[in-house]
């Protein structure tokens, strides 16, 4: 019952949002009593924060899955990089979250850790196949590949621009590939 509830949740949340979205939308959803959620969860904080726990574990389980399926290099890291991105909640679900929630917030960005260290590896591997010219500071793709995904949540630049988290971050990918691709030249 407790993942139904968290499933429940999660639905309300990207219908009505972390602060409108109520224990009894979850509870009429699941068709159960509200002292039924209340045995599973003590509050709606304790709520919200099992949803973004399992957003977490979720994540950490795409990344491993992309790192064992076939394909290059540039495969894996589009997938362990950029995967999470084509399906994020639309922008204001985000900023509520990020404004009213910013431990759970954290929560979200912490995955960002995971995906980085296995990032590395990738980025090694497209040096030994020769797709990455090796004279590139792995520190510094790192640190700047970390710095443009970031950059990519700040709303007020998105709501200037018009434009969603997903496709800010699709021209965030195609600048950084583009940018650090070995050109064959003929």
């Amino acid at each position: 019952m407790k993942d139904k509830i968290i499933q429940s949740a999660t639905q309300q949340i990207l219908k009505f949002g972390f602060r409108k979205f109520t224990i009894d939308d979850i509870a009429s959803d699941l068709g159960i009593s509200k002292k039924t959620v209340y045995k599973y969860f003590e509050s709606k904080s304790q709520i919200i924060s099992a949803v973004m726990d399992t957003y977490v574990e979720m994540e950490k389980a795409r990344t491993l899955e992309a790192l064992q399926t076939e394909g290059g290099w540039i495969d894996k890291f589009n997938q362990v990089v950029f995967s999470e991105t084509r399906e994020r909640a639309p922008n204001w679900l985000l900023q509520e979250l990020q404004q009213h929630f910013p431990e759970e917030w954290e929560k979200g960005n912490a995955i960002g850790e995971f995906k980085r260290a296995h990032m590395r590896e990738l980025l090694q591997q497209g040096i030994k196949t020769g797709d990455i010219r090796p004279d590139i500071n792995l520190a510094i793709v790192d640190m700047t590949l970390d710095k443009a995904i970031a950059g990519v949540f700040n709303f007020d630049f998105l709501n200037q621009n018009d434009l969603t988290v997903n496709q800010a971050m699709e021209e965030v990918q195609k600048l950084f590939l583009n940018g650090i691709l070995k050109r064959n030249q003929e």
